[in-house]
């Protein structure tokens, strides 16, 4: 018998959608960077887009780094291949070229990865060098160019933002990806990241230069997030408490529609979690200092700083990134509490619920710490 189960339907983001199609209509010329703060719906927007763009035209390879321990050479390649496992005897080039024509006729929304034999993964494994596989895969999308347009898309790039293979694999990735854009004009190459101080470092890479874009997908406005509850049955006034205490975040509003229980005791319950969270943070930081590397120098966290930069959102729902300690932004940063964006030079907390609960514990300071 089949399990019907309830399902959230992709709604919105038009405008996402239609930038991100006029990127693929044009030439490939930079590197399109997808951000934005945490279960704001970048993954589902990009898989959606797979799902509707013409297997036609476009041959998408889709690699998701979510949940990879990646910390060697070994690691960071099998993420990039799914093995094929049947012996051939082409030489490296021509079997290129041979998996290339596969990957034509594949079925499917998108490709996990790109094919390979056994026998070239070994080869790339024991040559411990990126040299060859980004050789490799030049070849690889240069043959599919000639009758489809290639995507590449990589999830959660900041996974190996810090893996080093003779030198930063990072900076070899970039290398890469502006060979495929900026230079071949071969291949569209997408990736999307939550962590927003990954984000921020790549903004500032001379590298990148001319030679990126970036794309913010954030959470709902509120008069999309109402239209989007609306659509479940949501009465004006449900609508109203959802939109005051979860703001526009997919993901919280997803799990209202899915819950049977009464949204003032969702409401209740979550903001309890995040302010039990915040204060049990606080209270750690009475006898710890933890910290955190800047310029690879060690950082100490004080808590009043903490508490300063806190205290900012006690009347503001988002502040310039300007003055602001550094070590204590990027510690907040770091634990999900805030979000920063690059472009925008601002600043603000995860979720509207986050930024509730600093409220709530702002006030529960002491009369020397609150003022």
């Amino acid at each position: 018998m089949a399990i019907n189960y309830r399902k959230i339907e992709f709604f919105n983001r038009e405008s996402e959608t239609a930038e991100i199609k006029n990127i693929l209509e044009s030439e490939p010329r930079l590197i399109t960077f997808i951000y934005g703060p945490i279960n704001s719906g970048k993954t589902s927007l990009i898989q959606k887009l797979i799902d509707d763009l013409p297997k036609d035209k476009y041959a998408v390879f889709y690699i998701n780094l979510r949940g990879k321990l990646i910390k060697e050479y070994s690691g960071f390649v099998r993420v990039l291949f799914k093995v094929k496992r049947k012996e051939i005897s082409e030489k490296l080039t021509e079997k290129g070229e041979k998996l290339a024509k596969k990957a034509l006729v594949l079925a499917g929304r998108y490709l996990a990865g790109i094919p390979i034999e056994k026998d070239i993964l070994d080869g790339f494994l024991d040559a411990k060098s990126t040299e060859d596989v980004f050789e490799f895969l030049e070849e690889y999308f240069l043959k599919i160019s000639e009758t489809k347009i290639p995507i590449l898309i990589i999830d959660e790039l900041q996974v190996i933002g810090d893996l080093e293979i003779n030198g930063k694999a990072i900076y070899k990735l970039f290398n890469f990806f502006i060979r495929l854009t900026k230079e071949l004009h071969v291949c569209h190459v997408f990736t999307l990241s939550s962590d927003s101080l990954f984000i921020e470092k790549v903004y500032s890479e001379a590298m990148l230069q001319g030679r990126a874009r970036y794309l913010l997908v954030d959470d709902f406005d509120e008069a999309t997030a109402k239209r989007f509850l609306g659509n479940y049955g949501f009465s004006k006034d449900e609508q109203k408490n959802a939109y005051d205490y979860f703001g526009g975040k997919p993901s919280d509003l997803s799990n209202l529609i899915l819950s049977s229980e009464n949204i003032k005791n969702i409401i209740n319950d979550e903001l309890k979690d995040r302010s039990s969270r915040l204060r049990d943070m606080l209270d750690k930081l009475l006898y710890v200092s933890p910290g955190v590397m800047i310029e690879d120098e060690e950082q100490r966290i004080k808590r009043d700083e903490i508490i300063k930069l806190l205290k900012k959102f006690k009347d503001n729902d988002e502040i310039a990134d300007r003055d602001l300690s550094r070590a204590e932004k990027i510690y907040l940063i770091k634990k999900n509490i805030f979000f920063i964006d690059p472009r925008k030079g601002m600043i603000k907390p995860q979720s509207k619920i986050d930024l509730l609960a600093i409220r709530e514990i702002l006030g529960e300071l002491n009369t020397k710490d609150y003022k």
